[in-house]
């Protein structure tokens, strides 16, 4: 789980934990690091925290020869390390900044990680689950109704480069027992990307990025099996399995996590 320190990648953590999978928190070094474990040790979940840069290969090979050498093997990757607007404008909320405002420097940096960064972390995972013979990727991702927000341009167009790249995984992935799949909230969150006294003409009802919880551990239950190229909307998430006939395994899944 990258970028799981934090925010909605956090909340992922906790609700696989949970679930009694075994996680690996993966972010960069930090006191961010060892306070969100902290956090799920005093909720008596355990994770295991690995420092990962999703701009480095070489971390990001260290962290799957590790995870290897740890369980033997990964069933599921989770990307959801990114920059958020805040890196870029701290007060986007009230103030957005024309596109023309923000530097070169800034476009590349917002690239490297929230798109490139994706893009390095599962291509370093793939040999692994080619291997295994099976794997999941789940990618979290931006809703496709937000990507032209006033404002975001240094932070939209890298997501849609990742949503895209996505579906272009799971295109190529189709037929094996190699997965990819799109997770998006269904609007902004209340985390490092989106402050809570953020004007809701301009962003709408903000969500607790804790509903990114239920359908992540869904994704990863042997339930969700087969499941390819799908783009789950979080804040949806019931309407979504009732649309593609999957109702009765959320049900039964909701039954066997009770």
């Amino acid at each position: 789980m990258t970028g799981g320190s934090s925010g909605i990648g956090l909340e992922i953590v906790r609700a696989l934990a949970r679930e009694g999978a075994f996680v690996g928190m993966a972010s960069r070094a930090g006191q961010r690091l060892k306070d969100a474990k902290q956090q799920l040790r005093s909720e008596g979940l355990d994770v295991f925290a690995v420092v990962l840069d999703v701009e480095s290969y070489e971390s990001i090979t260290e962290v799957v020869n590790l995870l290897k050498s740890h369980w033997g093997g990964v069933d599921i990757l989770f990307n959801s390390a990114g920059m958020g607007m805040e890196s870029f404008n701290p007060d986007y909320a009230t103030g957005a900044m024309p596109f023309y405002s923000f530097t070169h420097q800034q476009l590349r940096k917002a690239m490297d990680v929230n798109y490139i960064g994706y893009f390095a972390v599962t291509q370093s995972f793939m040999p692994l689950f080619i291997e295994q013979g099976r794997g999941r990727i789940v990618n979290v991702g931006m809703d496709s109704d937000l990507l032209t927000v006033r404002g975001f341009s240094p932070v939209s167009p890298t997501r849609a480069a990742s949503n895209a790249l996505t579906m272009i995984m799971a295109r190529e992935l189709e037929g094996s027992a190699i997965t990819a799949n799109l997770l998006t909230p269904g609007g902004f969150v209340v985390s490092g990307s989106m402050s809570a006294d953020a004007p809701e003409e301009s962003f709408g009802r903000l969500l607790d990025p804790a509903v990114m919880g239920e359908p992540a551990a869904f994704l990863s239950s042997p339930l969700a099996e087969g499941i390819n190229g799908e783009t789950v909307v979080a804040s949806a998430f019931d309407e979504w399995a009732e649309s593609h006939g999957l109702g009765g395994r959320l049900r039964e899944w909701r039954g066997s996590s009770a």
